[in-house]
């Protein structure tokens, strides 16, 4: 059994604390200290070009917020609401980022969440770059064939179903590489995610900073 560090588990509790607190606290303060973490985590993993997509995306729900307040609601409550709808898509952007789906699911299955409903998702998640490199796939076949096949087309929906099916033995085969029995359901997986002691009081600490700024 070989033991491997994560910090997933706690991010994705610590993006979630914070999006319930946001979406309940009715401060400006924390909704700006909130994106500035945000900020601050993107450029500490080097993510400039993502955190520029985080900000580009933030702005239009945010001023839509805010416009929609200020012609229909209460005056005071409009800069609340906008940064609200700032805050809330810089959360969801550094979820997406910077949390690993499998690690997380891995996790979870340690402490309790069922092992076929966590393979199931994984399966799923990974199966996305071969299912749409296979509708690129029959959509060339088909314009050699001088057919265009769009979205809506069933024929590419009926398509991928019956290749999805040849894959079925494949996945299984890797399912048991990883330890699954399904029969069995026993946990055979080699590595044991924990979290770092250092990792949650760092959390933590970054936690108590942002509730300092509601007294602010």
């Amino acid at each position: 059994m070989v033991k491997v560090p994560t910090q997933t588990p706690v991010t994705s509790l610590f993006l979630l604390l914070l999006s319930l607190e946001t979406s309940f606290v009715p401060s400006v303060i924390l909704n700006l200290s909130v994106v500035f973490f945000c900020i601050v985590y993107m450029s500490f993993y080097r993510k400039f070009r993502m955190m520029i997509w985080m900000v580009f995306l933030a702005i239009l729900p945010a001023f839509a917020n805010y416009w929609a307040v200020h012609l229909h609601g209460d005056v005071s409550q409009e800069v609340l609401l906008g940064t609200r709808g700032f805050v809330t898509v810089c959360i969801g952007i550094v979820f997406i980022t910077s949390i690993s789906l499998k690690e997380l699911l891995l996790y979870l299955t340690q402490k309790g969440l069922s092992r076929s409903w966590a393979y199931a998702l994984l399966v799923v998640f990974n199966a996305f770059p071969l299912i749409q490199k296979e509708i690129k796939s029959i959509k060339e076949a088909c314009l050699l064939r001088g057919q265009k096949l769009h979205f809506w087309s069933p024929l590419i929906y009926s398509k991928v179903l019956i290749t999805v099916f040849r894959w079925q033995h494949l996945y299984l085969r890797a399912l048991s590489a990883h330890g699954y029995n399904e029969d069995a359901m026993i946990d055979k997986s080699y590595r044991n995610f924990y979290i770092p002691r250092q990792t949650k009081v760092i959390y933590l600490l970054i936690f108590l900073t942002l509730q300092i700024s509601l007294f602010l």
